[in-house]
């Protein structure tokens, strides 16, 4: 279980650096030694870290950008890579979101990002499905 805390604990050092507009913490949640993808809602595909941090480093200095909060994180394992599902809600609106993280040393950092709107909401009290590893 102890993977699974920490990939927890990764996913939310990523959305408290969005909330917090802290663009170190932003740089320092993603892989520098991987190739790293994000697709925020309706844009295009961001490839590699210049274009993906060119991205957080303009939604961060933005000071119209919304507030985020992470809900119902479900993380898994399989090996040397996490995956991260949650809720995000921004405005009174969700986001479902997936993160795909790698483990960096003793470390998990994301390398790809995407999310969009869904018709659902994050479950009440926000209850979490029972994490695990992938099979």
């Amino acid at each position: 279980m102890a993977d699974i805390d920490a990939l927890l604990f990764a996913n939310e050092a990523f959305y408290r650096a969005f909330a917090d507009r802290d663009r170190a913490a932003m740089e320092d949640a993603w892989a520098t030694r991987e190739p790293i993808v994000c697709i925020h809602p309706g844009w295009d595909l961001l490839t590699g870290r210049e274009a993906v941090m060119r991205s957080w480093a303009a939604i961060i200095a933005n000071p119209n950008s919304p507030d985020i909060r992470c809900h119902s994180a479900v993380a898994h394992v399989r090996g040397e890579v996490g995956l991260v599902v949650c809720y995000e809600e921004l405005e009174g609106g969700f986001l479902l979101a997936t993160n795909i993280f790698i483990r960096q040393g003793r470390l998990w950092k994301m390398i790809h990002h995407q999310s969009g709107p869904t018709r659902g909401r994050a479950p009440p009290g926000d209850a979490k499905p029972e994490p695990g590893r992938l099979n």
